[in-house]
């Protein structure tokens, strides 16, 4: 019986601990800071088995991988480094959904020495988006074309029949993640032009999408998307760009929770006995909370009946309620009214997306190749985005297992013996693109969507 360990009991970590233990007759254990949370996911079957750990426990680290096959990791990314070095030190393969850091990268030589595989970013963003993106890219190749632009789109978001609250969004996993992105800058390529978005400028840097059959989105640009030239096998003078999408609304209101310095979480401040609209005044300059929604509606430089100052009316900002958070940063507060506000309910569907698109020339024609994924919740089962995110790294892991991938090194899932199987299964669970051809005017060239 094989024997993987899963690091981290999160919103997501569910649907891959179900596929180890149900699917593929696995010994499984399953990490997290509390005990209890691991539990709930083992459900007591026998072949799994709960422990509490966290990543300051460096010994307990070293007997779990040392006693594994496989480890996948699912804690947050920071803390991906220690774990990588248990592996390396045992010789064992690691999954995780995250981005490749530096810090991962630099690990590629070591990796390949010990004659293992750390595989990376195989979940939904990134994930199925540059899996699915890889497939197009391939494609056109095989045909005999040259590909001129990439355009990729990735959400989750509340399904349309249960987006019912302000900001047209929710949560399934903490809002602290998203709080983290926001803060991110993002890089894309037009035409060869590069693009550098400063963190700061992020939501100001966005504009609308048409998914045909889907509808209309908002979508800005997801970090630096030239990382992915080399693993696209693309040069620099095309045009390239990975968006996220949201429903429109979203990214002016972002921009006014970063106006008001909601997204800090460096600087804790004790908050006991403080209502929100104190907080609020605090924010703003202000001594008191008089006519508190007006002057937050001045210093943002808007309307007091703008679509803004309504939602920050609504997630309860300017209520007379205490804080619930005794000590934290800005972004705790946020954290705390999200997530008081914002979560799905029991019934309450969630929607996956996954868009791409890829412009290519041929000797006769040019063409726009289009693959479009979605995917909604199951009603008091999993959500959408939970199997999106840990059914690839779950069914990857299965296949590394199996000695179906066999390459080495720090990698993301754009290789073929990789993502053709991975996609495959992933189809089974209903997570199937659809593709499209357009043939296009060859005046119209590369990108048109980038148009800011």
């Amino acid at each position: 019986m094989k024997k993987i360990a899963v690091l981290g009991a999160g919103f997501v970590s569910k649907p891959a601990v179900d596929y180890f233990l149900d699917k593929c007759g696995y010994e499984v254990l399953v990490t997290s800071l509390h005990k209890t949370e691991a539990e709930k996911i083992v459900r007591g079957r026998s072949s799994g088995k709960a422990i509490a750990w966290s990543i300051d426990r460096l010994d307990l680290l070293d007997r779990l991988v040392g006693e594994v096959d496989l480890v996948m990791s699912m804690i947050p990314p920071s803390m991906h480094i220690p774990v990588a070095e248990a592996c390396l030190k045992h010789r064992k393969n690691l999954v995780t959904t995250s981005y490749i850091s530096p810090a991962m990268g630099a690990l590629d030589e070591a990796c390949r020495n010990r004659d293992i595989l750390i595989l990376n970013e195989i979940g939904e963003d990134p994930g199925l988006d540059n899996m699915g993106t890889k497939r197009l890219i391939d494609q056109v190749r095989s045909e005999g074309g040259t590909v001129t632009g990439v355009t990729s789109y990735g959400a989750g978001l509340p399904a349309f029949e249960h987006n019912n609250n302000p900001f047209g969004y929710k949560f399934s996993w903490s809002p602290k993640g998203m709080i983290l992105a926001a803060q991110t800058p993002a890089v894309y390529l037009r035409r060869g032009e590069k693009v550098e978005v400063a963190a700061r400028d992020l939501f100001d840097h966005h504009w609308l999408v048409d998914l045909d059959g889907i509808g209309s989105f908002e979508t800005y640009p997801n970090r630096d998307c030239t990382h992915y030239l080399k693993s696209f096998e693309l040069g620099d003078d095309i045009s390239l760009y990975r968006g996220l999408l949201r429903y429109t609304g979203w990214c002016n209101t972002m921009k006014g929770l970063g106006d008001l310095n909601l997204f800090d979480t460096t600087l804790e401040k004790e908050f006991a006995g403080i209502t929100h609209a104190q907080f609020v005044a605090a924010l703003i300059g202000e001594n008191s909370t008089d006519n508190i929604l007006q002057k937050t509606a001045d210093f943002l430089n808007t309307g007091k009946n703008s679509d803004l100052i309504k939602k920050l009316k609504w997630l309860g900002f300017f209520n007379d309620e205490e804080i619930a958070v005794n000590k934290g940063t800005n972004a705790d507060i946020l954290v705390n009214l999200m997530t008081r506000k914002m979560s799905y309910g029991q019934l309450e569907k969630d929607m996956v997306i996954v868009h791409n698109e890829v412009m290519a020339e041929f000797s006769d024609r040019t063409e726009k190749r289009i693959s479009t994924l979605l995917v909604k919740g199951e009603p008091g089962g999993d959500s959408a985005m939970s199997r999106a995110v840990s059914l690839p790294a779950a069914i990857a892991s299965k296949l590394i297992l199996e000695g179906q991938i066999g390459t080495k090194g720090v990698q993301r899932p754009t290789l073929k013996s990789i993502y053709q199987p991975v996609l495959k299964e992933m189809g089974e669970f209903g997570y199937q693109f659809k593709h499209k051809i357009k043939r296009i005017d060859r005046s119209e060239g590369g990108l048109n969507d980038l148009r800011v």
